[in-house]
Parts: structure tokens; C-alpha cells; sequence
């Protein structure tokens, strides 16, 4: 017998399942691809140390060297966009992570400072250009619904990135060539799943930064505090293998690994827990405790390395990083809160420009201060500009009230990578649809100025509609 069905009902599958986990999967691949440039950062951050400390080379040099580095990543941040928009995701991806990792192979021919800072510019410029292709990739690819999700699972494995590239390259020899190559290996891996993402490109990020007077302005806080963060930061998470180094310990690479592992763990972990607490009071006050937090694991760090055991100064290096590697996000969120309504992406383009100042200027003053007091100079120079922090942070309290809390948006992670992380945060999200809002009631007023109204489905009588009309709606004068 055969079955009968109603001709009216539609059989077809729905396809928005479908499609929802092609966007995962498509978000899983560059998410991927962003983790690996990560992990070979952190390798390099050991690799490229060590291999000056065999070569003789001073830590002013050293620092001086990864400053190089910072000044490309502020450029190639300013520039990337438009050669994004010029060439397309996919080519720029592809473009970027092939110069990084030729730059890094090369950085082996020689020791020469001229030809490192070459190097580590170009790498700067790169890097900054393949992670503003690939996070406004993962931002496009988002299911607006998931997007605090994806962040959070975005954030936290290019840290898990991070933190494994130190330990791929813990049994190299300081100076050796396969250190080069590994680096060089996980720059150009990390084009392949990007490459074999079959989603359509997203339009450039497109957000123009404020002037830093401008953001003084409306949010100096937040200016002094990702300028110290750039500060701190910059410098620590370059040259933290140096400080390692003057340890003593059998193996440096093998230490430093560790060392990293527990500093950028720290700053995860702390991140969120310190988030919440200041969307509950003022932000300024929880910079103010991170700071001084980080700020006396660092005097500790500096002066009593030697004398601790091992794992006392791993646990000191998790407290130094839950202080100073997680309050780069709560000053965005102030800076948000101050923002004017639409404006707080602009504000984060701003601020990032801020934070990549700090992070070229802090390796070339540290790496002088490590020249005059030894390689415990490093945390000791963190501490002068946490301490610094704290102290501007409740004096700022005194000039100006706190953001009511009507005024504050939830806390975002993000981080110091590109303006496009913010854009997977619920605030961005928010400002499309504010924007997208504004434009349907401007084409509404200009529809009313000209004596046509739109009429809702409920409002219309489904007999009194012809064949052509629309069903969700009909215009009349």
C-alpha cells in the first residue's frame, strides 16, 4: 500500500545544522592555525635568546633585538588591513606566514644585531598581519550565539599554544640550527588548516584606532594601564629565557619551558575570576591589586631566586603571571565602560596601539637594566612599573568617579593580538545590531516621509492577499 502524504508539508531537512557545524568546523581550523603561529612564538621565545646568550651577545642587545619585533608588530598591525583587503584572507595568510617563516630560518646565518633586528621586524609585521587575517576570520565565522564561547575556546588555546612551543624545543642546544627549523616548521604548519577552511573570506577589519590624546580623554587609566602591560609584558615574555639562563639550572631550555608554562598558566587562569570581580566594583581598584600582586612576586623573583627551590620559583612565576598577564583585559573593559556608545571598538584599536608602544619600549629598557644589576634585573625593572601601576591606579580613583554600573558593559577576555578579538565579544555584537537597528528606523522614517507604511503580517488579512504579494508584508500609500 503505498504511503500517502500531505503535499504541504515540507520534507526537506533543515539545513541551519548543517550549517551551524560547518561554521564550528571552519572556526576549529583557523583557531588551529592561530594556536600553531602561537606555539611557535613561544618556541622562538627561547630559541632566539639563547642562541645570542651562546653567541655573547649582551642582554641590551638582546632586548634592543626583540624591540625590533615589537616596532613591526605595531606597523604591521596599523597596515595589515588594508594589504588584507588587497590580496583577500586567504592569500594574506598564506603571504604572512611564508615571509615569518623564512625570517626565522634566516635568523640563523647570522648574529649580527642589524640582521636580527631586519629579521625580527619583518617576523613583527607578519605576525601582526596574519593574526588580524585569521581572528576577524574567526570573529565572521562565529555563530552570533556562540560567540563568548568561541573567544573563551579561542583565547584559551592559543595560550595552550604558547605554552607547548617552549617545550618543543627544551632538548635543542642553545644556538643550534634545529631550533631554527622547528620555528620555522611551525610558522609555515600553521598555514595549512587555515588553507583547508572551505568558508567564504570576511571583510577586512576596518576599525581606525583613536589617537592616544583622545583616549586619554575619555579613559587615561586605561591608557596607563596597557602601556604598562605592554611595558611589563613586552619585556618579560621576551626575555625570560635570559633571567632563566642566570639560574644556573642543568638545563635552560628544559627550565624556561617550565618557567613560561606556569606564568602564561597563571595569567589564564587568573583572567576571568579577576573579569567578574570587577564588573562588581571598581575596575581601577582590581588593576590596582593584580599590579601589586605582581608587583611583589616580582621583587621575589629578582632578589631570592637563587636561595628558593625550583618549584617555589615556578609557583612565584604562576603568581607573577596571574597579576601581571591578566589585567590587560580588565583595562580594556574600563575603556569600553568609558566609551561612547558605538565607539568602544575604535577605542580597542586605540588602546592595542597603546599596549604595542609599551612592548617596543620595555624590552630595550629592561634589557639595559639586566646589563647593569645581572639577568634578576628583568623582574626587578617589571616590579618598578607594576608598583608604578598600583600607585597611579588609586590616585586615578581620587580624580575621577567610578562607571556606574548602569554604564558597564560584562567583562570580555581578549587580549593584545588585534583589534578583531574584540569583535567576537558580546559588546561588538551588541554595537552591530545597535547600528543595524539605527539603519531599519532610518528606512523606516524615510518610508513615512513619503506616505508609505509598512504593515505587519499579523495586521493583514491572508485572504486579501493576491498571488504576488509578499507574505511577510505589503506596502500601500
Amino acid at each position: 500500500m503505498p504511503i500517502m502524504t500531505d503535499p504541504t508539508v515540507d520534507t526537506a531537512l533543515d539545513p541551519e545544522p548543517r550549517r551551524r557545524g560547518e561554521s564550528y568546523r571552519n572556526v576549529a581550523a583557523i583557531v588551529l592555525a592561530l594556536a600553531m603561529l602561537q606555539m611557535a612564538a613561544g618556541a622562538l621565545s627561547v630559541v632566539g635568546p639563547l642562541a645570542l646568550i651562546s653567541g655573547g651577545a649582551s642582554t641590551l642587545k638582546i632586548g634592543t633585538i626583540v624591540s625590533g619585533y615589537a616596532f613591526g608588530f605595531l606597523l604591521g598591525a596599523h597596515f595589515a588591513p588594508r594589504e588584507i583587503r588587497r590580496i583577500g584572507h586567504i592569500r594574506a595568510v598564506a603571504a604572512f606566514a611564508g615571509v615569518t617563516s623564512i625570517a626565522a630560518a634566516l635568523l640563523y646565518v647570522s648574529d649580527a644585531l642589524a640582521w636580527w633586528l631586519a629579521m625580527q621586524f619583518i617576523m613583527g609585521v607578519c605576525v601582526a598581519g596574519f593574526l588580524a587575517s585569521g581572528e576577524s576570520w574567526v570573529a565572521d565565522a562565529a555563530p552570533s550565539d556562540k560567540r563568548g564561547a568561541i573567544l573563551s575556546f579561542y583565547l584559551v588555546t592559543a595560550k595552550i599554544g604558547f605554552i607547548l612551543g617552549p617545550f618543543l624545543v627544551a632538548s635543542v642546544p642553545p644556538g643550534a640550527a634545529v631550533g631554527f627549523m622547528i620555528v620555522a616548521a611551525l610558522y609555515t604548519a600553521s598555514l595549512i588548516p587555515a588553507t583547508a577552511t572551505n568558508r567564504a573570506q570576511p571583510a577586512a577589519p576596518s576599525a581606525e584606532p583613536f589617537g592616544p590624546l583622545r583616549i586619554w580623554k575619555t579613559a587615561p587609566s586605561a591608557v596607563i594601564a596597557a602601556g604598562s602591560a605592554g611595558l611589563v609584558n613586552g619585556a618579560v615574555m621576551q626575555l625570560y629565557a635570559v633571567y632563566v639562563g642566570g639560574m644556573g639550572t642543568e638545563s635552560v631550555a628544559a627550565t624556561a619551558a617550565v618557567f613560561s608554562a606556569f606564568m602564561v598558566g597563571g595569567g589564564v587562569i587568573a583572567q576571568w575570576p579577576a573579569g567578574m570581580i570587577s564588573d562588581r566594583i571598581d575596575r581601577r581598584l582590581v588593576i590596582a591589586a593584580l599590579a601589586v600582586t605582581a608587583g611583589i612576586a616580582g621583587v621575589v623573583l629578582g632578589l631570592m631566586s637563587s636561595v628558593l627551590p625550583l618549584i617555589a620559583v615556578f609557583v612565584i612565576a604562576g603568581i607573577w603571571g596571574a597579576g601581571a598577564q591578566s589585567y590587560y583585559g580588565i583595562a580594556a573593559a574600563h575603556a569600553a565602560d568609558r566609551a561612547d556608545e558605538g565607539q568602544a571598538t575604535n577605542m580597542m584599536s586605540g588602546i592595542l596601539t597603546v599596549y604595542a608602544t609599551g612592548a617596543m619600549i620595555g624590552p630595550v629598557i629592561a634589557g639595559a637594566t639586566m646589563s647593569l644589576v645581572g639577568t634578576s634585573g628583568l623582574f626587578l625593572y617589571a616590579a618598578v612599573i607594576l608598583f608604578g601601576l598600583f600607585g597611579a591606579m588609586l590616585y586615578r580613583r581620587t580624580g575621577k568617579p567610578p562607571a556606574k554600573d548602569t554604564d558597564k558593559a560584562g567583562f570580555e577576555a581578549t587580549s593584545a593580538t588585534s583589534v578583531s578579538v574584540y569583535e567576537l565579544t558580546e559588546i561588538a555584537s551588541e554595537e552591530a545590531e545597535t547600528e543595524t537597528g539605527e539603519e531599519d528606523e532610518d528606512t523606516a522614517m524615510a518610508f513615512a516621509d513619503s506616505g508609505l507604511v509598512m504593515e505587519d503580517e499579523d495586521d493583514i488579512d491572508d485572504d486579501a492577499l493576491d498571488d504576488d504579494d509578499e507574505e511577510d508584508g505589503y506596502w500601500r500609500s
